[in-house]
């Protein structure tokens, strides 16, 4: 674990270094400062993750930098705990109106000091977990709502295919094996988001191991094949090489399925998907989904991957929710990865995405 930074503000530099020593012996990492502004101007550099504030300096004092520091979104939620003389303890309540969260009179007790910054920094420890987990719960509803959209339409559609051709027992049985798969990832999905992660108390991991690409390449492409084909889309996979890579493989087909969703949403219509899975010039497991469709206009490209936000214009929140690419990136990034967009050449888009190989993830445990 990282070791807490304090910041001790304090206009005497005796006291700043008599506060300074005690927490350095105490294993804190200490960052002074001399005045308000001073201060204010090395949280820019640094957040902390605790202030100690003299009560009354010259110039800016206390109260005016604990107004700052709460009105500053990167500062904010960090405990502040005034030094204050014992005579001045009436001015307390303003000190507490402002945002601090507790008090040592001067002339301190070490023990009282360090027992007081210890606390906070437990409490604001615990509420900063608290706050991850809660984050955790809302993006898992907004993962299960938006991902498992693409299996239950693929259940849709292969049952509007059954009602069309009742008569046809080899396309039947085809059928239902996609209809038994797509249900079977629900369930998967399900398993692994909710009740894997809904009832923890820790903040979600992705568990990750060895893995192929070009097998979950293959299933999310089979599973998706119906809707291609209504659309008039073909979709190929080029396989150069099949990296061996340490990832999650219900996060990567969920990923798999929403890049291949888009590009049958917004490529051309009667045109081609290609797939192609390579070792990439990071030196990573590389798969790069391509359509020949009209790509993210320019002016949607700097807030591509966030929620909400659609890649084209009149975009009915039924047929997007502006979810899929931001879930996808944050899924490849807690595997190592990167997600990224670029134009195709010869016009279309691109979305790649990278993952660690597994030799390198062995040598790192020692394997």
């Amino acid at each position: 674990m990282d070791r807490a930074l304090i910041l001790v503000v304090d206009d005497q530099p005796p006291n700043v270094q008599a506060v300074g020593s005690l927490l350095t012996a105490a294993d804190y990492d200490v960052m002074p400062a001399l005045s308000g502004e001073q201060a204010l101007a090395r949280c820019k550099s640094r957040v902390p993750s605790l202030v100690l504030l003299d009560m009354r300096m010259p110039g800016m004092d206390g109260f005016q930098v604990c107004q700052a520091l709460r009105d500053d979104p990167r500062t904010a939620d960090v405990p502040i705990i005034f030094l204050t003389a014992a005579h001045e303890r009436e001015t307390l309540v303003e000190a507490f109106r402002q945002g601090a969260v507790d008090y040592v009179a001067k002339p301190f007790v070490a023990e009282e000091l360090l027992a007081r910054v210890r606390t906070h920094l437990d409490l604001k420890r615990a509420r900063d977990e608290l706050s991850t987990i809660a984050q955790e719960r809302a993006d898992l509803t907004q993962i299960v709502a938006h991902d498992l959209k693409n299996p239950l339409a693929s259940i849709l559609s292969a049952v509007e295919l059954i009602e069309s051709r009742p008569h046809d027992a080899e396309e039947r049985a085809r059928v239902l094996a996609t209809i038994r798969d797509s249900a079977n990832r629900c369930v998967e999905f399900i398993d692994t988001y909710l009740g894997k992660w809904a009832l923890s108390d820790s903040p979600r991991r992705l568990d990750v191991q060895p893995l192929m690409l070009s097998p979950l390449v293959r299933v999310a492409v089979e599973g998706l094949r119906q809707r291609a084909a209504n659309a008039g889309v073909t979709i190929g996979i080029n396989v150069a090489d099949d990296p061996r890579v340490v990832a999650n493989a219900t996060a990567v087909r969920h990923v798999l399925d929403n890049l291949i969703s888009n590009a049958l949403r917004y490529g051309a219509q009667g045109g081609q998907i290609d797939i192609k899975v390579e070792t990439g010039r990071s030196g990573m497991g590389r798969v790069s989904v391509s359509d020949r469709g009209p790509g993210v206009p320019a002016d949607k490209r700097p807030q591509l991957f966030k929620r909400y936000v659609r890649a084209h214009e009149g975009e009915s929140p039924r047929h997007s929710s502006g979810l899929g690419l931001a879930i996808s990136k944050q899924e490849i990034g807690r595997m190592g990865g990167h997600l990224w967009y670029e134009d195709r050449a010869g016009g279309g888009a691109t979305f790649s995405f990278v993952l660690p190989l597994a030799l390198e993830h062995e040598q790192l445990l020692g394997g």
